[in-house]
Order: C-alpha cells, then structure tokens, then sequence
C-alpha cells in the first residue's frame, strides 16, 4: 500500500507512454519546471512519494503472548520505494545504530534512512528496468523479517 503509485490503473504514473516519466517510467513528480504553471491542472499525488521522510504499519493482536510484547511496527526510513520495512515489537529498549541517525540533513553511510535514499535515487536513473530487482530485495528482505 505504502509504494502505490497507482500502478495498472488510468493514473499510473510510472505507465509506458506517460511522457512525465521520462524514457524509464520514474513515477516521482519534483517541483514544476519553468513555465509548467501554465498548463492546467496537478499531478496526480500518489501514496509511494520520494519525499517522504518514513513511513509504518502498526500490528496489534488479542493474543496474550504477542500482547506482552507490546505490539509490533514495521517501520520503513525514507521513502516506501526505496526502503526495506523493518519490525521492531514495540517494548524493545533500543534500536539498531542504523535505525538512529542524528538527523536527515546529515549524510550519513551507516544510516538506514540514507541507504533507502540511495536506493531509491540510484533506481530512478533507469526505474523500469531497476525497479524489478528493487521489489525482489525489498520482498526477500521482507519475507525473511516475517519469518523470525
């Protein structure tokens, strides 16, 4: 749900032919280029956007046993598209060195924010051919985090 971009759909912004695509269907929108206020109209806002700082999903159930673990988030730095959504049972007491970067205006290689960044930018370059291999890690890494 995180990294719709309306996919399949009349709205699709990464489709074969939608020229704001560009040559390899990059469903990012950035800010208007010159004289683009001109034409009427918006893009459509899609839920999967680049500039989204991070993004989860939340698990609860009425089982005793997951209960006394307070819950369960699986959280995703960055934007969906790029990101791997990690879980984390909500009583834990810290989190991975990753998972803390000081902040997001502060590059930083070891940081899972500034991964999925990268992730995300370096797959625009050619996203129609990438985007293939960037699903599959995102599934396997996401797949194997459920089997835990």
């Amino acid at each position: 749900m995180h990294r719709d971009t309306y996919q399949g759909t009349q709205f699709d912004l990464s489709a074969e032919g939608n020229l704001a695509g560009g040559p390899f269907g990059n469903p990012d929108r950035n800010h208007e280029a010159t004289n683009e206020a001109q034409v009427g109209g918006n893009w459509e806002r899609s839920i999967g956007l680049y500039r989204t700082s991070d993004s989860y999903v939340c698990q609860s159930s009425s089982d005793p046993a997951f209960q006394a673990l307070g819950g369960l988030i699986y959280f995703g730095p960055a934007s969906a598209l790029g990101t791997i959504y990690t879980p984390f049972f909500v009583n834990i007491e810290d989190i991975p060195p990753s998972f803390r970067s000081p902040h997001h205006s502060k590059f930083d290689r070891t940081s899972m924010f500034w991964a999925a960044v990268y992730v995300h930018n370096v797959s625009n370059l050619k996203r129609s051919h990438a985007i293939q291999d960037v699903r599959e890690s995102q599934n396997t890494m996401e797949d194997a985090s459920l089997a835990l």
